[in-house]
């Protein structure tokens, strides 16, 4: 069973379209691997009812016939989990969730779970957070965060939180969401690889109108030509 855990430096890094890119990327060297977000805030209403926007890209690299599977709890409040629950009078039950990714593990080749926002993200507003759901599931997590300005304080403190906590780090992806300059993007890497010592699988590089070209299998090997496939592998 190969299984990783995509979370982020924060909110819109772009995990979403790392787990799109991952599930692709994956399923080249496997038969199929599921893309999985247990809890959606932010959704939009469409038809009289609430559409998950995150699993709606998945389905660039994934289609099936059961695609509500792809997310447990789906909630319009754009939020924090805790509070969109809170406000729309929903209670999370973590036990609902394992079992999904049980049945899941049992009908696939592998997972992608996808977080909500970043480690620290409350789930209920009893305090716990989405590192504690990490925590619980032990898959290899792969770190999201921007390639530019700021990033090496951001992803850092984040590695070293999930280093604390004893959870397992596959490795790092630097989106590039905006122009920034090479010589930057270079030396971030350099750094957070030194003072982490966990590596950089790769970056998405900044290019424009990104879900149209997420849509087509060789646009998505253009976006993760950099990935090295001997850190992320079986």
């Amino acid at each position: 069973m190969l299984s990783y855990f995509v979370t982020g430096t924060g909110t819109n890094v772009g995990k979403t379209v790392v787990t799109t890119l991952l599930t692709d990327f994956l399923s080249d060297q496997h038969t199929q691997l599921f893309p999985y977000k247990p809890i959606q805030t932010g959704a939009n209403i469409v038809d009289g009812k609430l559409l998950a926007p995150d699993p709606e890209m998945y389905k660039h690299v994934f289609k099936d016939s059961e695609f509500d599977r792809h997310c447990t709890y789906v909630l319009q409040m754009p939020s924090s989990p805790h509070l969109a629950a809170e406000k729309e009078n929903v209670t999370f039950h973590l036990g609902k969730i394992h079992q999904h990714i049980t049945e899941i593990e049992k009908r696939y080749d592998g997972i992608v779970v996808e977080g909500a926002g970043g480690l620290y993200v409350p789930m209920t507003k009893t305090g716990y957070c989405m590192i504690d759901f990490v925590k619980e599931l032990m898959y290899p997590v792969i770190l999201v965060g921007e390639a530019g300005l700021g990033t090496i304080n951001h992803t850092v403190l984040s590695i070293k939180v999930i280093q604390a906590k004893q959870i397992p780090i596959a490795g790092i992806i630097l989106n590039g969401m905006g122009r920034e300059d090479e010589t930057l993007e270079n030396d971030n890497i350099k750094m957070i690889e030194q003072l982490t010592n966990v590596p950089v699988v790769g970056t998405v590089p900044f290019v424009h109108n990104l879900e149209q070209r997420l849509k087509k299998k060789e646009e998505r090997a253009i976006l993760t030509k950099n990935w090295d496939k001997n850190i992320i592998k079986n």
